[in-house]
């Protein structure tokens, strides 16, 4: 059985009607945790009527993501779900996607994998682009793409939290999202400790989901950047720097982020409204991590 755990914040009705309309038949629970502060969000509109299968649960404050997800990860262990299904509230799956990825994990099974999560193939309604998997190697990063010839699960060592299934008994194993990360890295945190503890992640390219990242884009030497809010950006390398100090994210990891870090700081104040505030608002997000000073904060 699967629970859909939706983190809302400020969501836009539409986006919430469309990925509702993509769940229908696809799991057999929602669970709606609204971190609006104030639970502002018109939610009882939103969810009244749709059926019995969808609980909405506002919080009266924004408790962060990994709370969150945490709230709804409880709740589904409680009543005897055998996994979860994370979603933003800016996705949609497309036709299948949970069957697709059940019968995926089915066949990993029995080759005796030890399984904590799948993801699908994650489409950026931006860009177009469709990246499946990653490897982290010693300081760099290699991206497999979707493509025809890779159509079976693709092990990696990160995946994006949203569409990810993630199986209850690894979760129990493997204990639940760290809250005080807030948000930013809390995904990735979570699937290289599982990793580090014998279990292993699969994309499946079969399996589609449809997402928008960032806020904007820009290029950099003909890439796509993400851009986001100096908010966002002091979640990011804040926690970056502090999970580079935990074992568990492994020294593949680790020398990737300790090289990346350095070059994060200078695109997120590059591409700032203000760089030297933004700059300095993010040396604190640094200094911050390497202290281990975390949870939510609050920035002019």
């Amino acid at each position: 059985m699967i629970a859909a755990i939706i983190v809302l914040y400020h969501p836009e009705p539409q986006a919430i009607i469309r990925l509702l309309a993509s769940l229908e038949g696809q799991v057999d629970s929602v669970l709606a945790i609204d971190n609006t502060p104030g639970s502002a969000l018109p939610g009882s509109e939103l969810f009244s009527g749709i059926g019995s299968h969808v609980t909405y649960l506002p919080l009266g404050s924004n408790k962060g993501i990994a709370e969150a997800q945490n709230i709804g990860i409880r709740m589904s262990m409680k009543n005897g779900y055998s996994h979860v299904l994370l979603l933003d509230q800016d996705s949609a799956l497309a036709p299948e996607m949970t069957k697709i990825l059940l019968d995926a994990e089915r066949e990993l099974l029995g080759t005796g994998k030890r399984i904590a999560a799948l993801c699908p193939q994650i489409v950026d309604e931006r860009t177009g682009k469709r990246p499946i998997a990653v490897y982290y190697n010693f300081g760099f990063v290699r991206k497999i793409w979707a493509n025809e010839s890779n159509n079976h699960p693709v092990s990696t060592h990160n995946f994006i939290a949203s569409g990810s299934l993630l199986r209850i008994d690894a979760l129990q194993n493997l204990g639940l999202m760290r809250e005080d990360l807030f948000i930013e890295y809390v995904d990735t945190e979570w699937a290289l400790r599982a990793f580090s503890a014998g279990y292993e992640c699969y994309c499946v390219p079969k399996a589609v989901l449809l997402h928008y990242f960032g806020d904007a884009t820009a290029k950099l030497f003909g890439k796509d950047i993400y851009l986001y809010s100096n908010l966002r950006y002091y979640y990011k390398l804040r926690n970056e720097v502090f999970i580079a100090r935990l074992k568990t994210m492994g020294w593949r990891w680790r020398a990737y982020a300790l090289l990346h870090i350095p070059y994060h700081f200078i695109v997120y104040s590059a591409f700032s409204k203000t760089p030297l505030t933004s700059s300095r608002l993010f040396m604190k997000a640094m200094w911050n991590g390497m202290l281990g000073r975390l949870g939510p904060v609050s920035i002019p």
